[in-house]
């Protein structure tokens, strides 16, 4: 039993560096405020979904809860690896077809201010 304060210790951390992971990598303030509203809202659920997965009848050992939280685990974890990846990709191909996000002038900045992540000085946080 001592060994699920490790396991919370490291869940519960891992939830603001999520967050801020998320809103870091969505442009425009909208766009980033409904995504940081779905972030913290989906996982919110959890809560739901763990009523239904660790059912009384698997008492104690609870192999089906446990299997179905490995699997989500394992799936977040793979999708963080390709996000990242994704992210790296990305700028890379920004910073070849444009200039250095700090050589833009304000000017410059607020012309493109509304594309969001899509504008060309945006670059994503990995």
């Amino acid at each position: 039993m001592p060994g699920i304060f490790f396991v919370a210790t490291g869940i519960y951390s891992n939830v603001p560096q999520g967050v801020a992971w998320n809103g870091n990598n969505i442009g425009g303030s909208t766009k980033r405020g409904a995504g940081i509203a779905m972030h913290v809202g989906f996982g919110s659920l959890g809560g739901i979904i763990a009523s239904y997965i660790y059912r009384t009848q698997d008492a104690p050992r609870y192999f089906s809860g446990h299997g179905s939280l490995i699997g989500l685990v394992t799936m977040s974890t793979c999708l963080s690896v390709f996000m990242t990846l994704y992210m790296r990709k990305e700028n890379e191909r920004r910073d070849a077809a444009h200039k250095a996000p700090e050589q833009y002038t304000e000017h410059e900045r607020t012309a493109e201010r509304e594309r969001g992540d899509c504008a060309s000085f945006f670059r994503y946080t990995v």
